[in-house]
């Protein structure tokens, strides 16, 4: 609950978890022994009788994330309640191939480890893979825009760096990050797509909890048809990911991170309005199916709501059913660039959440 609130009194605590007053104080003490949280007291308030301590996620127990795309590999450092303290991004010459991503990986996290102050210890490392990802042995099936085939990067990578690792799909992790830490509300059913330099995909919370399929693969939503005759990688024709990509929208998402407003060229236009029509066609078909209250757009999909919104719900409307359509929001990612990080992070910090004792 600290972790995911980011910052709870001791006696909201004890309220949510129906544990005695006394029990919550010698839990939350020993969760301060351990690093794992921090307690502070209230800030003077108004209301009658001793205000509650307030928990907060502690940092001194770390996790990495790392973001292998098609340009770059990126390495971050985040602490518990989801915080990014540390974002490292080593391009590359060539798309990496998974020996280059370990080896970049490997480094970058001994240079972030030898920044850690005393007390402070990385736990484990996750790892967000831009394709199909086998979640139990952390392994790749395939990831076709970089062009990996049966890759065991999770055992690899441990053994660079002597840490557990764990993998899963890029857009999966993001999909975990938007709900658990991103500004929205009622997100319980959420489709979230990312789209970045290697493709897109797609992650879908039904519930309050990831839908992963049998195998972990669930979630190609960019290698669905839409039309066209564009081949993919993936060696099929009119995907997703081939008719919305990222080169020609690349200005308007610079500006978008830079927070501009000026309204886009009739070019950029023109796109847009092409790649609004595909994209509400994939969307339209995952409304129809999973019925979501809340489609969140990242990476550089987050173009659309902020510059062709009205493109995109017109589309939208005439792709999928109404009364579904009525009840689905499509809104921007609300962690901005951090979303595939923090979700990395929520990999390996899994097992500490879940066994809290052992650290």
């Amino acid at each position: 609950m600290v972790h995911r609130r980011r910052a709870v009194s001791r006696a909201e605590l004890t309220r949510h978890t129906g544990l005695s007053r006394s029990t919550t104080k010698d839990l939350v003490e020993e969760l301060v022994a351990r690093g794992l949280v921090d307690e502070s007291p209230a800030p003077s308030a108004s209301q009658v009788g001793r205000p509650s301590p307030i928990v907060r996620p502690g940092d001194r127990v770390l996790a990495v994330a790392v973001t292998p795309e098609v340009d770059a590999v990126t390495v971050g450092l985040v602490s518990m309640g989801g915080t990014v303290r540390e974002v490292i991004r080593r391009p590359t010459a060539r798309v990496p191939t998974p020996a280059d991503t370990v080896t970049i990986a490997a480094d970058a996290i001994c240079d972030i480890q030898r920044t850690l102050r005393d007390g402070q210890t990385v736990t484990a490392v996750g790892v967000a893979v831009p394709g199909l990802v086998h979640g139990r042995e952390s392994a790749v099936q395939l990831a076709p825009n970089l062009d990996w085939h049966d890759v065991e990067i999770g055992q690899m990578l441990s053994a660079a760096t002597e840490l557990p690792v764990y993998a899963a799909n890029d857009a999966n992790v993001g999909a975990v990050a938007e709900h658990r830490f991103g500004n929205h509300h009622n997100a319980e059913h959420l489709i979230y797509v990312n789209g970045g330099p290697s493709g897109i995909g797609a992650g879908f919370v039904v519930a309050g909890g990831l839908l992963e399929g049998v195998a972990g693969y669930a979630g190609e939503l960019g290698h669905t048809f839409v039309g066209g005759g564009e081949h993919c990688h993936c060696g099929s024709v009119g995907c997703l990911e081939t008719e919305v990509t990222q080169a020609p929208l690349t200005s308007l998402l610079s500006e978008l991170d830079g927070a501009a407003t000026r309204h886009p060229s009739t070019t950029e236009r023109d796109v847009l309005a092409r790649q609004s029509r595909a994209l509400a066609i994939a969307l339209g078909n995952a409304v129809n199916m999973l019925n979501p209250g809340l489609i969140v757009l990242g990476g550089f999909l987050r173009v659309f709501p902020t510059f062709a919104a009205p493109m995109l719900r017109d589309e939208l409307a005439r792709r999928c059913m109404a009364a579904p359509r009525a009840l689905v929001r499509v809104v921007p990612a609300t962690l901005g660039a951090d979303t595939l990080v923090i979700g990395a992070a929520e990999l390996a910090l899994a097992p500490v959440l879940a066994d809290p004792g052992r650290y």
